[in-house]
């Protein structure tokens, strides 16, 4: 057969990356779900030596106030917002915030000691306007401490297609508390911010089918990638708002890939012999999301489609073990990748498109990477400790206006 099927869907769990523009969490593609990861983990300090990563983690500048430690303390570890059916998060629709919060081991030596703990849960339908609503406020008694998870429904109100939901966490004087209310000095506060869908949801069934061995349909700036011997990739060296590798030049794993490995780096595949009967990468492509030439600043939509194994019940499964895809970049071809994000793959499909954004920084040529494997999650941007993955890059001209020529 020529031709493969599979879905035009997003699929798993969309990781959020830390977005610049609202200093917070940030999904930027539509989905069922939306988690921070380990984004927020930990606290900020009230002199700036928490333990949370681009603290404060809010859209509005709200800072944590915290004097704890964390794993001692209060904090917030994660959050995630989710839609109650599974399907794309859409205006009306049924949402869900799960939460897991580090409650206090031992409160007996500070000045109001054995108090509850207070948790408060914040909705903005429009993320640029920064408004807050308050969704629901719940206490409890800190006592054994430890990791315990939050859970609330609401519904998705009309705003913006930018929402963002906040949590505020704290002890004692934290019953008393708005949108950004610091009255203890154990506090810890964190926003994450989704798109939610206003108009039609996208159907899951669509089908995309393509030919193999022939280009995408035309477009005017869409240009299909050539191998460069030099660096070792596929690369389109013109300018374009649409650089693809075709269905051929990355097709397969390991042996049966042509060029195998097919990145600037050396990385190599680690799996079986048949593309067939484990992990592989079928497609990549990089888009600007205003269809017009990629130029620095602007937004781009890195595309795969990956095909996975059609038997999976010799293997071990632990209960770390999942199907994970990773996404990279660089600026240049001699600097170090940049993490973008992961997608999650559910087993037993055999196939799908995934696709996640990043924007273009300074550089007139750059790389991206994908990573589909089988393993624990490890981020890295060549994970040699999982049994089972394909990696390949794609390099791609971009226009950058601060480089000027006589």
């Amino acid at each position: 057969d020529s031709s493969l099927t599979f879905p035009l869907v997003v699929e798993g769990e969309l990781l959020a990356v830390y977005d610049r523009k609202f200093t917070a969490p940030r999904c930027i593609d539509v989905g069922p779900s939306c988690d921070s990861s380990l984004l927020i983990v930990g606290v900020g300090g009230i002199v700036g030596e928490g333990t949370e990563s681009n603290a404060p983690n809010t859209i509005d500048g709200c800072e944590d106030y915290s004097i704890g430690k964390r794993g001692q303390d209060e904090s917030i570890e994660s959050m995630k917002v989710a839609s109650v059916d599974g399907a794309f998060l859409s205006v009306g629709e049924k949402a869900r915030i799960e939460a897991y919060v580090f409650k206090a081991k031992d409160t007996s030596s500070r000045s109001n000691p054995n108090e509850k703990e207070y948790a408060h849960f914040w909705y903005a339908p429009d993320a640029k306007s920064k408004d807050w609503s308050h969704l629901r406020s719940t206490s409890f008694d800190p006592e054994s401490g430890g990791l315990m998870r939050l859970n609330l429904n609401f519904t998705l109100q009309p705003g913006d297609s930018t929402q963002a939901v906040r949590l505020t966490y704290g002890y004692a004087e934290s019953r008393y508390m708005g949108p950004c209310d610091r009255m203890d000095k154990y506090f810890d506060v964190d926003d994450l911010v989704f798109e939610v869908n206003h108009g039609a949801i996208p159907v899951p069934s669509f089908q995309y089918i393509a030919t193999l061995d022939s280009p995408l349909p035309n477009h005017s700036k869409s240009i299909a990638a050539t191998y460069d011997s030099e660096y070792t990739v596929p690369r389109c060296f013109e300018h374009a708002s649409l650089c693809h590798g075709g269905f051929v030049l990355i097709r397969g794993v390991g042996d049966e890939e042509e060029n195998s490995p097919n990145t600037i780096d050396s990385c190599a595949d680690r799996t079986g012999s048949s593309s067939q009967n484990f992990e592989s990468i079928f497609f990549m492509s990089v888009q600007s999301v205003t269809k017009e030439i990629m130029t620095v600043g602007d937004w781009v939509s890195i595309t795969t489609a990956v095909i996975s194994p059609t038997d999976t019940s010799l293997r071990p499964m632990p209960a770390d073990h999942q199907f994970i895809i990773h996404f990279y970049y660089k600026s240049d071809v001699v600097s170090s990748w940049k993490y973008i994000t992961s997608r999650f793959r559910q087993p037993g499909l055999d196939s799908g498109l995934f696709s996640v954004k990043y924007m273009l920084p300074a550089g007139s040529v750059h790389v991206v990477r994908v990573i589909y494997g089988y393993g624990p999650f490890i981020v890295g941007p060549c994970v040699r400790s999982w049994e089972y993955y394909d990696v390949d890059d794609l390099m791609f001209a971009v226009f950058d206006s601060s480089l000027t020529f006589p």
